[in-house]
């Protein structure tokens, strides 16, 4: 693919995206959530460097940045974290995946290869990356135990019900840290209204449960077959 023919979105807060964005091989655009003296001069310039809000997550950005621009996306887009590696990804593993066309995703960790079970119940498989970049879990909203209660959905399973109209399955496969290249083409399957609905699940608050649920939900709506 022609590098031109891809857009990076790279969601950054308070730190510097150097090392990811000298590793970029097309066109970015920093959305900063932090403190702008964070990110060096030269790579806050106007076409390539927004101001956005600070919700907590890189969700947000991705979503505002599809709502804003349906009608005219590039052909790819890179959706990356200004701490993409090594958080997220290998940085070797990263220069491989970005060379490829079609949806990719960007996750590595070889920890996560081997099965992750139940202290207690050890034949319960909780979750495994079970090919490279692709993690699967199991679906009972461990992460919401600590936080506040959603206002939109409360649980992955409204989510999922909501948007795919059947029940949520019972292990979820997703790509940790929701970092990908997807085609625009499949973003395009799902309505604009699909997307302005999922910015404001996320956005009401600073990190609500609904982005943990997004971000389970990304391969459904960027990647599986809708039907």
């Amino acid at each position: 693919m022609d590098a031109m023919d891809r857009l990076w979105i790279v969601s950054n807060y308070n730190q510097d995206p150097s090392a990811v964005i000298a590793r970029l091989t097309a066109p970015y655009l920093i959305c900063n959530q932090g403190d702008p003296a964070h990110v060096p001069k030269e790579y806050r310039q106007e076409a390539a460097f927004k101001q956005t809000k600070h919700t907590g997550h890189n969700i947000s950005d991705y979503l505002e940045f599809i709502v804003e621009n349906y009608d005219n996306l590039p052909e790819s887009i890179g959706f990356a974290k200004g701490n993409l590696f090594p958080r997220h990804i290998a940085e070797d593993v990263f220069i491989q995946r970005q060379a490829f066309d079609g949806f990719l995703p960007l996750y590595s960790d070889d920890t996560t290869f081997r099965s992750l079970y139940h202290r207690l119940l050890r034949f319960q498989l909780q979750a495994q990356q079970i090919a490279p970049g692709y993690y699967i879990e199991k679906n009972n909203n461990w992460y919401i135990k600590s936080r506040k209660p959603g206002k939109h959905f409360p649980t992955l399973h409204d989510l999922f019900t909501y948007f795919f109209k059947r029940e949520a399955p019972r292990f979820i496969l997703f790509v940790p840290g929701a970092c990908m290249i997807v085609p625009a083409a499949k973003i395009l399957r799902w309505p604009i209204e699909t997307y302005q609905r999922l910015h404001e699940a996320v956005t009401y608050d600073f990190f609500p449960v609904e982005a943990f649920h997004v971000e389970r939900c990304m391969l459904y709506f960027f990647d599986f077959p809708k039907r």
